[in-house]
């Protein structure tokens, strides 16, 4: 059932309800009246017979004249007078209404040929008003119920109107059309808080959209950096000193007899081995932390912030806790390469001369802080694939990385890991 049908049928069941507890209210007062009519008609007729029976009253009298609520009629000895009955009411109703009333008995007036005048009282005109006025509360609620059913449909299609123009055009496909066609929607100010919201997710989404064709074209010239890289380290470093070691092979086959001149290339073998061995390690370091694995986390880095100041001739301070948690593979591997990643934006953008580096354990959840002294970041920067990568990694921890800087006075990046999936022990 759609939801329309459902207000609509919430809505009938109002007015039934309604229409129920009326009816209920107007029977119940008019049983009420019906036996006050009762009463005052035996009262009435009661009377009557006095009267009659002292001569004050003579039957004609009783016959002729205009009683209201009181029926008069002559029956045989021995047959039963009741309530009349009204054509204009069912029967039903009319049992409903003087139920109460069934055993009562009309007053006799022997007329003295064997017959007898019966007074009953007539609570049939009451019992009718009842009746009209239940007619017309039905009438009337279901007249209410249609206008309010009617009412309830063409406003229902009022306001969902501009939500399927909306969706239609969202199905187009075409964003620019969409934010054209949505000025089109009514000026009532539901539509337009719409209007104003589905601008802002527009702008949101064509401004997600280009990030992510910038940051697509930023890793394609990352990789291709990075094969460049490996290129120029195997061809530059690492080929070289396979091609003087080759020459150099040749030589001591030319100078056999020399060994003076043998043990003086031997020596060069051995030095570009083991040049070769460190560029090796160097290119090895690079695509992964061989450290991390064989000493673990703290010592890994040690060797990273060692290898950093190398490289980039900026002073950095690590301060790692006393005692060092068992991290998970994976965990471990994030946490570096986070430390990584920040160090390696801050040679690239900071300009700093400093950097420190805090590690501590609080409460159950690994701090980590990194803070340089360089020209800091503005506000409205967009992320570009480190600090994305940054903040990927610290929602695959489930931590909590916050970005503190101001202009001209450095960048903190903070982040709170907790250990409670992952600390399984401890190590000095």
């Amino acid at each position: 059932m759609s939801s329309i049908l459902r207000q609509m049928a919430l809505v009938q069941s109002v007015f039934l309800l309604f229409f129920l507890l009326s009816a209920w209210v107007l029977v119940q007062q008019g049983r009420s009246d019906t036996a006050r009519e009762v009463d005052s008609g035996r009262v009435v007729a009661e009377w009557l017979v006095d009267l009659s029976e002292q001569g004050v009253y003579e039957l004609e009298s009783l016959l002729s004249a205009p009683i209201r609520h009181l029926h008069r009629e002559i029956i045989d000895e021995g047959a039963l007078a009741g309530f009349p009955s009204n054509q204009e009411v069912p029967a039903w109703f009319e049992r409903v209404m003087l139920k109460q009333h069934e055993d009562a008995e009309g007053f006799k007036l022997a007329l003295g040929d064997g017959r007898y005048l019966v007074l009953t009282p007539d609570p049939s005109d009451e019992v009718e008003e009842v009746w009209e006025s239940l007619l017309l509360l039905f009438w009337v609620t279901v007249l209410a119920a249609l206008i309010a059913s009617a009412a309830l449909y063409w406003g229902r299609l009022q306001g969902v109107r501009p939500l399927q123009q909306l969706v239609n055009w969202i199905e187009t496909g075409d964003v620019k059309k969409v934010k054209v066609a949505a000025t089109q929607l009514p000026s009532f100010p539901e539509a337009q808080r719409l209007v104003g919201h589905f601008h802002q997710m527009s702008n949101d989404l064509q401004l997600e959209q280009a990030d992510n064709q910038r940051l697509t074209q930023e890793l394609m010239v990352l990789q291709e950096k990075e094969r460049a890289y490996l290129a120029r380290e195997l061809h530059d470093d690492l080929g070289q000193y396979l091609t003087g070691i080759k020459a150099q092979a040749y030589l001591i086959t030319q100078i056999a007899g020399c060994s003076e001149k043998i043990e003086k290339t031997a020596q060069q073998i051995i030095q570009d081995c083991e040049a070769m061995q460190q560029g090796f390690l160097r290119l090895v370091r690079s695509l992964h932390p061989v450290l991390l694995e064989s000493l673990g986390l703290p010592q890994a880095l040690r060797g990273l912030v060692q290898q950093w100041q190398r490289t980039s001739r900026i002073e950095c301070a690590l301060q790692l806790p006393e005692s060092w948690p068992a991290l998970e593979v994976e965990t471990a591997t994030h946490l570096y390469r986070l430390v990584q990643e920040a160090l390696n934006n801050i040679a690239r953008h900071a300009k700093a001369t400093h950097v420190e580096i805090e590690i501590n354990i609080v409460n159950n959840t690994l701090e980590i802080k990194v803070k340089d002294n360089g020209q800091g970041m503005q506000q409205d920067v967009r992320y570009g694939v480190g600090l994305r990568s940054m903040h990927e990694r610290a929602r695959c921890l489930k931590a909590q990385l916050r970005l503190l800087t101001v202009k001209g006075k450095g960048l903190s990046i903070e982040l709170q890991v907790p250990l409670a999936e992952n600390l399984s022990g401890v190590s000095g």
